[in-house]
């Protein structure tokens, strides 16, 4: 009886450890829709890309025409999407969504979009400490028909 309890004790502890570790390393099961390219997830007809960056990344002057912080602490999150059912046509929708650090911390996202006619971005800032991960949460919506769609990635951060 107490052999039993004891392995089962060890294989969950063994179990948490490994968790923990690939939580540690920066690996996180995405939620495949992304396929070989991390930076892109493709949701039926919409093929999305996104990137987290420092925001010293930006020149000084696009910051300010934008309204961004360019410091080194702080990430900026660039989202776009395509509709693949129209020539890869940039698309204009409801982005919202969440960064969650590996501590489980959570800082709610504020995107701008920004229209430059042939492309639309929503950009987004988190402020993170060096080398902090973040899960970002995101959902998209089609102010038009209601449709809404979610997905999520990983990546580290560092001061710049």
């Amino acid at each position: 009886m107490n052999t039993i309890k004891f392995s089962k004790i060890l294989l969950l502890t063994t179990s948490l450890l490994f968790a923990c570790t690939a939580l540690a390393n920066g690996e996180f099961i995405d939620d495949g829709k992304g396929g070989a390219n991390p930076n892109m997830t493709e949701i039926g007809s919409w093929q999305i890309h996104h990137i987290a960056f420092p925001s010293t990344f930006i020149q000084a002057e696009t910051a300010k025409a934008i309204g961004l912080d360019r410091r080194g602490n702080y990430g900026l999150l660039n989202i776009s999407i395509l509709d693949l059912a129209n020539n890869k046509a940039p698309l204009k929708l409801k982005v919202t969504g969440y960064a969650q650090n590996l501590v489980g911390h959570r800082k709610d996202l504020e995107f701008k979009e920004v229209d430059e006619g042939n492309a639309v971005y929503y950009l987004a800032q988190v402020r993170h400490a060096n080398e902090e991960t973040f899960r970002f949460y995101i959902t998209i919506k089609d102010p038009k028909t209601g449709h809404s769609e979610q997905f999520r990635f990983q990546q580290k951060m560092w001061v710049d």
